[in-house]
């Protein structure tokens, strides 16, 4: 008898457990989020800082342009983490969004994987260089960082020198794997990707005169908005900002 109800006294705590855990998530809650290629490997390591508290987040990563596109759609997103501040502005101007705000500040690096290229000391050198086959880009009318590297080249007068050698991805991430996978022997892409595990194993060139990237992120007002502005208030925290910062954002 008295191991019977020892039994269920155990049931019961085990009930009373599942329940606390499953209010505790229900509190902090679910957080879907869009974000843009360039912030991936930040915001997955971000997202798993997060979930210590109890909430679960979900991403999907694709250009700023391609999201803006599916948000505008309908797509059930929380927040929206753009590469650039002029989605998220006028996701606001239509009234799909709160007030945006910058969540970082990213960089467009020339980074390569190939030896040849490797030793030269400019991106202008490895522009020129013979050894310059084929040139990857993310999309100028979709992704921000392929818009700052194409105002680049034609800044700097060198986009008639390389244009016959562009081949353009869809995304930054995109770019990164044509470089990484040598379908390009060099790329434009970001910073944050060239600090990356992968990215370390090439080498990247700084872009004179090239603007850095404000980045910003906006709640959708038809997502889980109380949810959203927590995780956009913990994104503000000391933790999160030296993850960011750690991934070569200010």
């Amino acid at each position: 008898m008295l191991k019977k109800k020892f039994t269920i006294c155990v049931l019961l705590l085990m009930v009373f457990a599942v329940v606390a855990q499953a209010g505790a998530t229900s509190k902090v809650g679910k957080v879907s989020i869009a974000c843009a290629a360039n912030f991936t490997n930040t915001l997955k390591k971000l997202a798993a800082e997060y979930e210590k508290t109890g909430a679960k987040v979900t991403c999907l990563f694709g250009s700023t342009g391609m999201l803006y596109g599916q948000i505008i759609n309908g797509a059930p997103f929380d927040i929206f983490f753009a590469a650039d501040e002029k989605r998220p502005a006028m996701l606001f101007d239509k009234n799909i969004a709160l007030q945006p705000k910058v969540y970082a500040q990213g960089k467009a690096v020339l980074w390569s994987m190939k030896p040849e290229l490797m030793s030269l000391p400019t991106w202008t050198d490895v522009l020129v260089s013979p050894h310059l086959v084929h040139l990857g880009i993310s999309n100028p009318k979709t992704a921000p960082y392929g818009a700052t590297a194409d105002a680049s080249l034609r800044g700097a007068q060198l986009y008639s020198e390389v244009e016959s050698k562009i081949a353009v991805g869809k995304s930054v991430g995109t770019a990164f794997q044509y470089g990484y996978t040598g379908v390009a022997d060099a790329t434009f892409i970001a910073l944050s990707q060239a600090l990356s595990e992968k990215g370390l194993q090439g080498k990247y060139w700084d872009i004179p005169n090239s603007n850095k990237i404000n980045q910003a992120a906006c709640i959708l007002r038809s997502g889980d908005v109380e949810s959203a502005k927590r995780f956009m208030k913990w994104i503000e925290s000391k933790e999160a900002r030296y993850i960011i910062s750690r991934y070569g954002y200010e």
